[in-house]
C-alpha cells in the first residue's frame, strides 16, 4: 500500500515548523496518533485523565525548562505573534514514564540513559558538534576547525549523524554547514602564503567519504573558485596577499585528480587520495570520441558518476589554457601530462560553445575587465584548434606515415572531410573544417602552410557537394601561397566533378591537366575513363583508352627506331642513348579495364532509363578487345564484374560460365567473388523447398567450404546471409547457427545487425521473445560488445511493449555497468512497463536514477533536450514522485532524510548553477548500490553464476 501523499510546497512549509528531533522513526502504519489539542475547548477535564494535575505541572516544569529555543511563527501572523510550539510539535517529546496512554505512541523511542546523557546546558537539544567548529572558524583557525571536524564526523554513521543536536539538524538540513567549512578552507588556501594545514582536496575527499559531497561541492565551490583566483595570479587582478600562482595550479590539478578518482570510470573504495591519475587515452577511444563534437560529452565519458555542466566544462578549458604556466615548473608539467593529454585529444575538433553558459552566470567571470573576458573567450575558442596541432605535433605514429607527427594531424583532417563528403550535408560543415584548417596551419611568421592532400580533399570535396564557387575558393588560396597542383591535385578535380555529374568540368579539368604539362598516370587515366562512362560518354571513353594506346606505343617506337642525322627526319635527333632507354608515358594496364567495366556495372538498369544488357556486353567486348591488343590479362576484378554484370540482369546461366571461365584460367576468387555466389543463390532460390535444418546445412557447408580453401570471409558475407535468410525463409535457426560461427571464428558482429536482427524478432507475431534472449545474451557476453546506443534503445523499447519488464531492466542495469546511455524514449518505455506492471517502487526507482544521474542512468541520458521534457511530463501524468519528494512508510537513515530534506532549502545561486543535478549525492551504506539491486531482483542475463528468479 502506497503511503499519503504530500506536495512539496506543504512539505516545505511543515518542515519549517516541525521541531526536528534525533531519531526519527516513522510511526507504524496501524497506529494512529491524533492531531486535536489535548484539552477541550470548554475548558472540561478529560473523562479517562488521572493524576492531571502532577503531569500538566511537570510538562510546564519541561516547557520551561527544556523547550528548544526556537520560534515558530505561522505564516499568516506577523512578527509580533505570540510565541507558541508549532501544531505536530508535541508529539516529539517523550511522554512522562507514570503517564500510560496505550494509543499514542511517541514518534521517537529513546533509552533514557541516552536522555540523561544529553542533559547539558542546552536542554533536550543535547550536545552540539557544530558549534565548536564554527567558533574555530569565526576566530580564523581554519586547521583546528577541521581537526575538530575529522574527530566528530568520523564516518557515515557516527552519532554527529545519526544523533544530532536540535541546533544541529538546520544546519545539516540546509547545508550552510557543510557549505560553510569547504567555502572557507577554499579560500584561506587561496588567500594564504604558509603551508595550508588544509586544502581543498582533503576536504571534499573526506565529504565524499562521509557520503556527503554535492555536485556544486566541486565545480561551482573548488574547481570554479580556484579556477578564479588562477586567473587572478596570472593576470596580476589583486594587489592582497595571494598564494603563488604555481602551488595554485599544484591545488587545481590535485582536485581535478580527485575529482576523476572518485567520480570516474573505476569503482575503487575510498580509502587514500590517489597520486596517479585514473585516466588514459588511447588511438583507438580517441576515435570513438569523435562521434560527438561538444567537448562536454566527450569530457562525460571520463566521469560517468557525475553529471557534466557548462562550469565543469569552463574549467576544463581555461586549464588547459594556462599550459604555458604548468610547463614554467617541471613538476608542473609532470603532474598534468595526463590531464594534458586527455584534454588535447577531447578538445581536437570539438565543438566549446555550451561552456560559455558559465560566463553569462558566474559573477567571478562577470567581476573582470570587458577587455579580460573578450581575451578569455577568446582562447577558450581557439582551444580546440590548438589542440588539433597538439594532436599532430604529439600524435602517435600510425601505418603509412613513417612516424611523421604531421602525417597523424593530416590523416585526423582527411577522414574529417570524407565523412562530411560522405554525409552529403550542405558545404557550410566542410566551410568549417576548413576554417580550422585554414587557421591550424599558420607558421609563426602568419603564413598558412597547408598541406596539399588537403587542398586537394578539399577541392574534390566541395564539387561533390555542388559548391563549385568554393573550391575555386581553395584553388585560388593554394595558388595563391605558392603551393603548385600536382597531378593529385588534377585527380581530385576529375573524381569531385565525376560525382558531381558535371560533364563540362570534367572534360575542362582533364584539358587543363593535360595542357599544363602534366603526365597522367595509371590512377589518372582509370579515373577520366571511369567518370566517361559513369557519365554515358562510352565512345569518348573508348577514344580515350585509344589515345592513351597510341601515346604509349609512339613513345615505344621512338626508343625502337634507330638515331638518323637526316636533316628532313622528323625523328628525335642526336640524343643520348640514356634519354631514349625510358618510356614516361603510361603503359595501359588491367586498371582502367576494371575502371571500365565496373562504371559499366553501376550504370542504372533498363527499367530504370538505364543501359540494356545487350548494349553492355558489347562495350565489353570491345574493352577485352583493346586489352588483348596490349596483352593484357583479366584479374580477378575483372572476372568479378563481369559475373556482377550478369547476375544483376539475372542471367545467372552465364555468371557460372564466367566463374568457370576464372577457374580454368587459374585465378582464384576472392571475398567478393562469393559474397556475390551467395546473393546469387538467394536470388536464384536456391533453397526453396528446403527445411529449416537442411537449409541451415547447405549455408553452413559453402562458408565452412569457402574458409577451408584458405579464403578468410568478412563480416559482410555472413551479414548477407543472415539478412537473405531472415527475409525470404524466416530461418531463425540457420541464422542463430551463423551468429554462433561468428563468435566461434571472433568475426565482430556489427550493430547494424544485431539492430535489424531484434527489430524483426520483435516484429513478427507472435513477437519472438526467446530469439531475442538468446541475441541479447549473444550481445553482452561477445568478446567485441557493440557500441551503438540505436541498439540498446530498440532492445530495451521491444521488451517494454511485449511486457517483459524483468527481461528489460536487466538490459538496462547491464547497460549502466557497461557505460552504455540509453536515450530518452527508451527509459520513457520503461517507465511506462513498470507502471502498467504494477512495479510502482522499481519505476520510482528508476525516475530516481535519472534525476541523479546514477544507477540505470549512470553517465547521463542520451537525446534532445525537447525528450527529457515529454519525459518528465509523462512521469507526472502517471503520478510517480522522486524519492525525496514523498514521505514514505518508513525511512532507511536518518542521514539519508536530513540530506533529502535540506536539498528543498539550498540557497538560489547553489540551486541556479547545478540545475537539475541537486540531490545525486547520498549514500545508502546499508543498501546495495542501484545498479546491484536491481540486477538482483531482474536476475535475466546475469553473469553470476546464482542468479536471482526473474520477476515480471
Amino acid at each position: 500500500m502506497l503511503s499519503s501523499y504530500v506536495c512539496r510546497q506543504c512539505r516545505v512549509r511543515l518542515a519549517r515548523r516541525v521541531a526536528p528531533t534525533r531519531n526519527l522513526q516513522w510511526q507504524p502504519r496501524a497506529t494512529f496518533i491524533s492531531l486535536r489539542n489535548q484539552q477541550p475547548q470548554d475548558g472540561t477535564e478529560p473523562a479517562d485523565t488521572t493524576a492531571q494535575p502532577q503531569t500538566q505541572q511537570n510538562n510546564a516544569s519541561d516547557h520551561s525548562q527544556n523547550e528548544p529555543r526556537i520560534r515558530y511563527t505561522s505564516h499568516l501572523q506577523g512578527n509580533d505573534s505570540p510565541q507558541r510550539t508549532g501544531r505536530y510539535s508535541r508529539h516529539i517529546d517523550e511522554p512522562s514514564e507514570n503517564t500510560e496512554q496505550p494509543a499514542k505512541q511517541s514518534f521517537i523511542k529513546r533509552d533514557p540513559s541516552e536522555r540523561m546523557s544529553d542533559t547539558t546546558e542546552a536542554g533536550d537539544q543535547g550536545t552540539s558538534y557544530i558549534k565548536p567548529i564554527e567558533k574555530q572558524l569565526k576566530k580564523g583557525n581554519v586547521g583546528e576547525a577541521w581537526s575538530l571536524f575529522e574527530k566528530t564526523y568520523t564516518s557515515s554513521d557516527c552519532k554527529a549523524f545519526t544523533e544530532p543536536s536540535l541546533s544541529d539538524v538546520p544546519e545539516l538540513r540546509s547545508g550552510r554547514f557543510f557549505l560553510t567549512l569547504l567555502s572557507t578552507v577554499n579560500k584561506a588556501f587561496c588567500t594564504g602564503t604558509a603551508e595550508p594545514s588544509v586544502t581543498p582536496t582533503t576536504v571534499l575527499f573526506k565529504y565524499e567519504q562521509l557520503g556527503i559531497a554535492r555536485p556544486e561541492y566541486w565545480t561551482r565551490q573548488t574547481l570554479a573558485y580556484l579556477t578564479h583566483n588562477a586567473t587572478i595570479a596570472v593576470n596580476g587582478l589583486s594587489t592582497e596577499l595571494q598564494r603563488d600562482l604555481p602551488s595554485l595550479l599544484f591545488e587545481l590539478l590535485s582536485v581535478w585528480r580527485l575529482f576523476f578518482q572518485c567520480k570516474g570510470q573505476k569503482s575503487d573504495p575510498l580509502e587514500t587520495i590517489s597520486t596517479e591519475w585514473p585516466i588514459s587515452v588511447t588511438s583507438e577511444s580517441f576515435h570513438e570520441l569523435h562521434e560527438s563534437r561538444d567537448f562536454s560529452l566527450r569530457l562525460q565519458e571520463y566521469h560517468p558518476k557525475y553529471i557534466g555542466n557548462p562550469t565543469l566544462g569552463f574549467c576544463a578549458i581555461y586549464l588547459y589554457n594556462l599550459s604555458e604556466a604548468l610547463e614554467a615548473s617541471d613538476s608542473l608539467k609532470e603532474q598534468a601530462a595526463p590531464f594534458m593529454n586527455l584534454l588535447t585529444h577531447l578538445l581536437a575538433g570539438s565543438k566549446v560553445n555550451p561552456v560559455f553558459k558559465h560566463t553569462q552566470t558566474s559573477r567571478e567571470f562577470g567581476s573582470y575587465s570587458e577587455e579580460l573576458q573578450k581575451q578569455i573567450m577568446a582562447e577558450i575558442n581557439l582551444a580546440p584548434q590548438r589542440a588539433m596541432i597538439n594532436v599532430g605535433s604529439h600524435g602517435a605514429p600510425k601505418e603509412g606515415n613513417n612516424g611523421d607527427p604531421q602525417s597523424s594531424l593530416e590523416q585526423f583532417h582527411l577522414k574529417r572531410i570524407e565523412r562530411a563528403v560522405e554525409s552529403r550535408a550542405s558545404a557550410a560543415t566542410l566551410d568549417s573544417l576548413w576554417t580550422q584548417v585554414e587557421k591550424g596551419y599558420v607558421t609563426e611568421s602568419g603564413k598558412p602552410e597547408i598541406p596539399i592532400r588537403l587542398y586537394n580533399a578539399f577541392l574534390s570535396g566541395y564539387l561533390v557537394l555542388l559548391s563549385a564557387q568554393r573550391s575555386v575558393q581553395v584553388w585560388n588560396h593554394m595558388v595563391a601561397h605558392g603551393v603548385k597542383p600536382d597531378l593529385a591535385t588534377w585527380v581530385a578535380l576529375l573524381e569531385g566533378c565525376e560525382k558531381a555529374k558535371d560533364l563540362d568540368g570534367f572534360n575542362a579539368m582533364w584539358s587543363r591537366m593535360l595542357s599544363s604539362g602534366v603526365e597522367p598516370d595509371t590512377y589518372a587515366w582509370t579515373t577520366r575513363v571511369h567518370g566517361l562512362v559513369a557519365l554515358r560518354q562510352l565512345n569518348v571513353a573508348m577514344k580515350t583508352l585509344d589515345d592513351m594506346g597510341n601515346k604509349w606505343l609512339s613513345a615505344e617506337a621512338v626508343i625502337k627506331t634507330p638515331q638518323t642525322h637526316s636533316k628532313r627526319s622528323k625523328a628525335v635527333q642526336n640524343l643520348p642513348a640514356s634519354a631514349k632507354a625510358v618510356n614516361n608515358c603510361t603503359k595501359p594496364s588491367v586498371e582502367v579495364v576494371n575502371g571500365a567495366i565496373s562504371a559499366l556495372v553501376q550504370l542504372p538498369l533498363p527499367d530504370r532509363g538505364g543501359m540494356r544488357l545487350v548494349t553492355r556486353i558489347e562495350h565489353v567486348q570491345k574493352l577485352l578487345r583493346w586489352a588483348s591488343n596490349f596483352e593484357i590479362k583479366p584479374d580477378a576484378r575483372t572476372y568479378n564484374g563481369l559475373m556482377q554484370l550478369y547476375l544483376r540482369a539475372g542471367d545467372f546461366k552465364t555468371a557460372y560460365r564466367v566463374l568457370g571461365q576464372m577457374d580454368k584460367a587459374g585465378i582464384d576468387g576472392d571475398v567478393a567473388t562469393y559474397t556475390m555466389l551467395i546473393t546469387a543463390g538467394f536470388d536464384r532460390n536456391a533453397y526453396d523447398g528446403l527445411s529449416e535444418s537442411q537449409q541451415t546445412e547447405r549455408i553452413l557447408g559453402l562458408l565452412n567450404e569457402l574458409e577451408s580453401s584458405g579464403l578468410k570471409l568478412n563480416g559482410f558475407v555472413y551479414a548477407t546471409a543472415i539478412d537473405r535468410l531472415l527475409k525470404q525463409y524466416s530461418n531463425y535457426t540457420a541464422v542463430r547457427a551463423i551468429i554462433d560461427t561468428m563468435e566461434a571464428r571472433k568475426i565482430a558482429i556489427s550493430a547494424h545487425v544485431y539492430t535489424s536482427l531484434i527489430t524483426y524478432y520483435f516484429q513478427h507475431s507472435p513477437p519472438l521473445i526467446s530469439s531475442v534472449d538468446s541475441l541479447v545474451n549473444q550481445i553482452f557476453t561477445s568478446h567485441r560488445m557493440p557500441s551503438d546506443r540505436y541498439l540498446f534503445d530498440r532492445t530495451i523499447e521491444g521488451y517494454a511493449e511485449f511486457g517483459e519488464v524483468g527481461k528489460m531492466m536487466s538490459v538496462l542495469t547491464r547497460m549502466s555497468k557497461h557505460r552504455k546511455q540509453p536515450g530518452w524514449q527508451a527509459i520513457t518505455a520503461a517507465v511506462r512497463a513498470l507502471v502498467q506492471a504494477g512495479d510502482m517502487e522499481s519505476a520510482r526507482l528508476v525516475v530516481r536514477d535519472v534525476e541523479r544521474g546514477q544507477g540505470v542512468a549512470q553517465g547521463g541520458i542520451t537525446g534532445s533536450t525537447r525528450a527529457e521534457r515529454q519525459f518528465f511530463g509523462i512521469v507526472k501524468g502517471l503520478g510517480l514522485e522522486l524519492e525525496e519528494e514523498r514521505m514514505g512508510d518508513s525511512i532507511r537513515n536518518q542521514k539519508v532524510d536530513i540530506q533529502q530534506e535540506f536539498a528543498e532549502a539550498r540557497e538560489q545561486d547553489v540551486l541556479h548553477e547545478v540545475g537539475r543535478e541537486s540531490g545525486n549525492v547520498e549514500r545508502e551504506p546499508d543498501n546495495v548500490a542501484a545498479g546491484e539491486k536491481e540486477e538482483e531482483v531482474y536476475g535475466f542475463l546475469t553473469d553470476e553464476p546464482e542468479s536471482q528468479p526473474q520477476r515480471g
